[in-house]
């Protein structure tokens, strides 16, 4: 999404919209479909595509021999999921946990927020998978998506007190609610 990312940051503030002034996308100068290893120096580094979840380029980075595993926006700790693209799709999203969770980190570090170990990977499912549950539930009695999205984000609000920007759960409500038949 490119220059939309850009111009949504700017528009946060003077701060960020002076760094962003200008700002240009060079061209990579090496590219990888699905799964690309690197050697640096006897430290091998698994680069993994994944997704679309949160959005189409979604990429996590482990590091072998200390089975450390960089996240992204796929797992977070404490912070609800941010399906922030048209390209967000739960079932991708779902997929791309189990690809996490084989890695078997010992340290998982999210996008955003605190390290973690690798239950921060099944957090995101349990609440993922739960939030599915109860959308297919209430779309089943008749439900509107505005409808579902808002009692689901004050529910699941309620239900991890201590995860941040619950405002997040409408728009993941809203998602899945298009994902399901």
């Amino acid at each position: 999404m490119g220059f939309k990312w850009v111009a949504v940051f700017a528009a946060r503030g003077t701060h960020l919209r002076d760094q962003l002034q200008g700002a240009k996308f060079r061209e990579p100068s090496e590219i990888f479909d699905k799964e690309k290893l690197l050697d640096l120096g006897g430290v091998r580094v698994k680069l993994l595509r994944l997704g679309p979840a949160h959005t189409r380029g979604d990429t996590a980075v482990f590091v072998e021999g200390d089975s450390v595993l960089f996240s992204g926006d796929l797992a977070m700790h404490k912070l609800f999921p941010a399906f922030a693209t048209p390209q967000s799709r739960l079932g991708s999203w779902l997929t791309s946990l189990d690809a996490l969770d084989a890695l078997r980190a010992k340290q998982v570090i999210g996008a955003h927020y605190g390290m973690s170990d690798a239950s921060m990977i099944g957090a995101y499912r349990g609440f993922l998978t739960a939030l599915r549950g109860r959308v297919a539930e209430m779309k089943k009695q008749g439900k509107s998506s505005d409808e579902t999205a808002t009692t689901l984000r004050t529910e699941f609000a309620g239900e991890y007190p201590d995860w941040d920007q619950p405002l997040r759960i409408h728009a993941a409500a809203t998602a899945i609610y298009r994902e399901i038949p």
